[in-house]
């Protein structure tokens, strides 16, 4: 329905009103004074319509001065829906058979499995009955019934248990359909009939469903939407952050309660309040603690050396098993090699295991907590992980001018680390001839030694050395075993000499800065006298945030790239990165605006890479933490830079895999380098990496020829959509600036053991031997099993916090009244200032032309 309303906003003002309507009744006065005078001149008629002109002048501008506005009001229905959301998450599939009878009893109730609306009374009765733990008179008579006794009874009892037996076998998953679709509620049709319906299920992602495909959709493989974990609070955010968010009336949310993804739901919950969406929530599981066993985390390396002991610690999360004997048993190849018998204290115990290695490889383990009597679900007692053997040492070369803080801690470390071949050159270092020669070497070998040297070392780390101590013959022999043989180089500058006494063209060229600055801390913010001293700190970048060097917590430790809680550095050497060079680290002090804050900057160099590290202090990360720290980051990085020379290839390409076994959830990347040489003959190149399964097809890659493109039928093939794995092609994507380097990110993959084959066509390029690299992928370790019970005191906060509900399932009568849209009305209102229209100041103007031109044709002045 339109209105229309036309208001004069200056006339609010009443001494502005008063002085206009004064103003034009004196300008009308003075227009009857002039007629009387122009009468002696024209005809009576010119008189009048002079005067009327006049007239109409001065309404045009009182018009104008009290500022008519038009509005327009527009009353429309507006659209509104309820969204219903459901759980379809692992912990959703649980069976709930230890439920209480009354439970069960309210369940087949809810279900319409009991009678009808008539018996209601009667199975109150004996759910009272049940909760004061009484047995139930089956044999009551109901009104209209005929017959009762002992016969009834019996036939009612066998009728109960079956009911109860058919309950225990339905996963929650089957309750909420048929809650949804059976009678007596038939939710969602009761639902649809009072206003829209968005039906959703969700795990840690939600999907759209419509209603006739809900059955389809929940008897289907949930994996899509990672049924691995739930995220109930991101259902709820979601749903109001869309386009049309702002139309959700309400939303019911059926799930377990289990929330395994990190969220704010006090905050969340609050904001859904005050939107005026409320969340009506209705539990689904028993109220009662189940009893079960699950293995809830594992802390287990990914990577180990041959002949070192990995130690891995299981967590059992126990339910209703305080103080019993657990037997937890480590498979490997269907055999158990080991076995612990522990006690289960309270709601969690750990396992240790020592897994040796003495075999180079992939070595696929299970642990298994032994099933217990009454366990809800034994599908949780068990996890599988893959540990991977290698047989090589980091060789590290150590090159360093005076022993320096940095030199000396770093040097003891990679010494102590018995998986690192250390070579340590100290140039300058004292020398009082009680012995033969020095502690440590203080002289580089011949040059062809050297470059040997070279030809089997991972990095080389340069420190503060004096540049005629590194002639121009040792940087050739480093630019060559960088560029060809795939070694790291790590220059770490000093205050003395490094880089800017160098003069070497090779070094320039060799690092992925320019222009390196000094910085100091106290340069920026003095610090106070009692004050520790001001310090940079570390701010790595998102380029570093999927290195393995820069993960400075454990498994099960909290934390991550963020090295603001460590100790700072009081200098650093900052400089501004190359073209092509990834920043892995800035600078930042506090609130202080910094220039030039790149001080860990790496570039790929050939076949190897270089990176400049801008500090000479990590040692202080020691400072009340031992090792902890200082070494995990120095041993990170040398079994980094091992890695990446022994990257699969050959003299013409490498291929690097980011990570070597990842989870399910994970994605991985895959880096390409080519010899520079053939980046002219990649141009009209396809370059591919093709996925192949080793379960599959163990021989397939390795006997065939890595030019040939996999069959059409396997070519973007979907492993989902037959039993056996079909190969897939991941298109390799060139990086910006340089020609020679390509890379693509796999995800979204299944558990298993998978090739990563390298694939050319449309070239000249003919790779002399395959390129491969092995991938483990294993199911995400998911916390959504480690406690099944339904969590009803987050539902309760969810629906309180938002202004909604709890509903038992058998309790939703008034649910579809309490979602009846109350008032769909929108109102609308438009507004349109018509004293500034164009209009106006166009008749104002017309109306002055006309009164003048009127005037000069009778010969008035």
């Amino acid at each position: 329905m339109n209105q229309w309303r036309l208001m004069f906003t200056g006339a609010q003002s009443v001494f502005w009103t008063i002085s206009v309507i004064a103003a034009v009744l004196l300008a009308v006065a003075l227009f009857i004074r002039l007629r009387r005078y122009e009468a002696r001149l024209v005809s009576p008629t010119v008189g009048r319509i002079l005067l009327a002109l006049r007239v109409l002048v001065l309404l045009v501008l009182l018009l104008a001065f009290l500022q008519p506005v038009l509005t327009r009001r527009l009353d429309s229905d507006r659209p509104s829906r309820v969204v219903v959301a459901i759980d379809v998450s692992e912990s959703m599939q649980t069976a709930d058979r230890h439920a209480s009878p009354v439970e069960m009893l309210r369940w087949a109730q809810a279900l319409g499995m009991l009678g009808n609306t008539e018996v209601a009374p009667l199975l109150d009765s004996w759910a009272a009955a049940l909760e004061a733990g009484e047995q139930p008179d089956w044999g009551a008579a109901v009104e209209g019934e005929v017959g009762s006794g002992p016969a009834v009874a019996e036939l009612r009892r066998q009728h109960m248990q079956g009911v109860f037996t058919e309950l225990a076998k339905m996963s929650r998953m089957e309750f909420v359909r048929r809650l949804l679709e059976a009678r007596p509620h038939d939710l969602l049709k009761q639902l649809s009939d009072v206003q829209a319906v968005d039906l959703r299920v969700f795990g840690t992602q939600q999907t759209p469903v419509l209603p006739d495909q809900l059955r389809e959709v929940l008897n289907s493989d949930l994996t899509e939407i990672n049924p691995g974990g739930t995220d109930a609070v991101g259902v709820l955010t979601e749903s109001i952050s869309e386009p049309d968010g702002n139309n959700i009336s309400g939303i019911v949310l059926l799930s377990d309660g289990r929330q395994t993804t990190s969220a704010d739901v006090t905050s969340e919950a609050a904001r859904l309040g005050s939107l005026g969406v409320p969340v009506y929530c209705i539990p689904i599981g028993s109220q009662l603690t189940p009893r079960d066993l699950s293995v809830a985390s594992l802390e287990v390396p990914q990577t180990v050396f041959l002949e070192d002991t990995a130690q891995v610690r299981a967590t059992i999360s126990s339910s209703g098993y305080a103080g019993d004997r657990v037997n937890v048993q480590l498979f490997r190849n269907g055999e158990v090699v080991d076995q612990r018998e522990v006690d289960a204290a309270g709601d969690h115990f750990d396992v240790e295991f020592g897994i040796p290695t003495a075999e180079v490889g992939n070595q696929e383990y299970r642990i298994v907590a032994e099933a217990q009597p009454g366990e809800l679900r034994d599908d949780n007692n068990d996890r599988t992980f893959t540990v991977s053997v290698v047989d090589n040492k980091s060789h590290v070369m150590l090159l360093e001018g005076d022993a320096r803080w940095e030199f000396r801690y770093l040097n003891s470390a990679l010494e102590r680390d018995k998986r690192v071949a250390l070579t340590t050159v100290l140039f300058d270092q004292p020398f009082l001839h009680l012995l033969n020669n020095t502690f440590l070497n203080r002289d580089l070998p011949e040059m062809d030694v050297f470059q040997e040297q070279l030809a089997s070392t991972d990095i080389v780390i340069v420190g503060d050395v004096a540049a005629e101590r590194l002639p121009e013959p040792v940087w050739e022999a480093l630019e060559h075993a960088v560029e060809t043989d795939g070694l790291t180089l790590l220059v770490i500058p000093g205050k003395d000499h490094m880089p800017h006494t160098y003069q070497s063209p090779i070094l320039r060229s060799l690092l992925p800065v320019e222009k390196p600055v000094q910085q100091l801390a106290e340069r920026y913010r003095r610090s106070d006298p009692d004050a520790a001293p001001t310090a940079f700190r570390l701010d790595p970048t998102p380029d570093a945030a999927d290195l393995t060097l820069f993960r400075l917590s454990a498994p099960g430790e909290a934390g991550g790239t963020d090295f603001s809680g460590l100790p700072g550095h009081p200098w650093a050497y900052s400089a501004t990165p190359l073209p092509g060079a990834s920043v892995w680290a800035n600078l930042q002090l506090d609130a202080a605006e910094l220039t030039d804050r790149a001080v860990i900057v790496h570039q790929y160099y050939g076949f190897g890479q270089v990176v400049w590290m801008g500090i000479d202090s990590t040692w202080r990360w020691r400072f009340r933490a031992g090792d902890t720290w200082h070494h995990r980051f120095w041993g990170q990085l040398v079994r980094w830079a091992a890695r990446n020379k022994s990257a699969a290839g050959n003299d013409q390409v490498r291929l690097t895999l980011s990570d070597m076994i990842i989870d399910d959830s994970e994605s991985v990347e895959v880096a390409v380098r080519w010899n520079p040489g053939l980046a002219d003959q990649l141009k009209d190149a396809r370059t591919e990496v093709i996925l192949e399964s080793m379960e599959d097809s163990p021989n397939d890659a390795a006997n065939g020829s890595s030019n040939e493109p996999p069959g059409p039928q396997s070519r973007n093939s979907d492993p989902k959509s037959s039993g056996a794995f079909s190969p897939q092609s991941f298109p390799l994507t060139p990086v910006d600036g340089a020609p020679e380097r390509f890379t693509t990110r796999l995800h979204r993959l299944k558990p298993g053991s998978y090739r990563v084959r390298l694939n050319v066509e449309n070239s000249r390029i003919r790779l002399e031997s395959p390129v491969t690299s092995e991938l483990i992928v294993q199911k995400q370790l998911s916390t959504e099993l480690a406690n099944i019970s339904c969590n009803r005191p987050f539902l309760e906060q969810v629906a309180t916090l938002s202004g909604g509900r709890v509903f038992e399932p058998w309790t939703l009568d008034e649910l579809p009244e309490l979602l009846r849209p109350k008032d769909q009305t929108e109102v609308t209102v438009q507004e349109r200032t018509l004293w500034d229209h164009w209009s106006i100041l166009l008749l104002f103007f017309a109306l002055l032309t006309a009164e003048w031109v009127l005037r000069k044709i009778h010969g008035l002045p």
